[in-house]
């Protein structure tokens, strides 16, 4: 085995690294001597207008570089050496305040009138239309058909049950408990809802609806046909 190479020991004072006792002495003797500002623990006052501290004011307020009148007011009431450095006289901050709140107040009364005005034209727009005519209401009816889909497979839809506050949803849950078959809400070419009931059940359906559903039978029509040749026929 080749005998291993003894490498060379430095040794580094400790007064290189760290300075000599002089120096380290002189350090702390200007350290202990300096007049700081701050002095720790630190005591932060917080303002009671917007909970930050009062140097940070001006620039919590709408206006950058300006404190609101409440800021300006705690300010001179709590710390008024601090509100003179900042420039706050003691005659600004209570004048201000009731200005601002008559222009608070009347802007808010600028815009319920403002709501008022656009809710009764909405309301103008949606009964007058073009050429001084009114729109109607529209009629409440239930329309009820069945329609061949596959040879034997017939479908039968139900339109208009939402006229009448129902949910759509559960008008399906009592078509499936009462047929015992498939129910479902599709969307019509017209961007409408309609329940499709699997099964010829036209003739079951009416009395359902009028009992279940409690709507009119009276209000309730079979649509015979499809397209512009498709007649109403009352239900009851």
């Amino acid at each position: 085995q080749m005998p291993k190479k003894k490498g060379k020991k430095v040794e580094s004072s400790g007064s290189e690294e760290e300075g000599s006792d002089d120096e380290v002495g002189e350090a702390g003797e200007a350290l202990a001597n300096a007049n700081l500002d701050s002095k720790y623990p630190l005591t932060v006052t917080y303002c009671g207008a917007c909970s930050c501290p009062p140097e940070f004011c001006p620039w919590m307020g709408p206006k950058a570089g300006k404190a609101t009148p409440e800021c300006q007011a705690w300010t001179l009431a709590n710390m008024p050496e601090l509100a003179a450095k900042l420039g706050y006289e003691a005659g600004e901050a209570p004048s201000a305040a009731p200005a601002d709140a008559a222009a608070g107040e009347a802007g808010a009364a600028a815009g319920a009138a403002g709501g008022e005005k656009a809710a009764a034209s909405a309301a103008d727009a949606k009964e007058k239309l073009p050429g001084g005519k009114t729109k109607k209401d529209a009629v409440r009816e239930v329309h009820v058909s069945s329609k061949q889909r596959q040879k034997r497979k017939y479908v039968c839809t139900v339109r208009g049950l939402e006229l009448f506050g129902v949910k759509l949803s559960d008008a399906c849950k009592i078509f499936k408990k009462k047929f015992s078959t498939g129910a479902s809400v599709t969307e019509t070419a017209d961007n409408k809802e309609e329940i499709e009931i699997q099964g010829d059940v036209k003739g079951d359906v009416v009395p359902l609806i009028v009992k279940e559903l409690g709507i009119d039978i009276g209000s309730i029509f079979f649509i015979e046909g499809t397209g512009p040749k498709a007649t109403k026929v009352p239900a009851a």
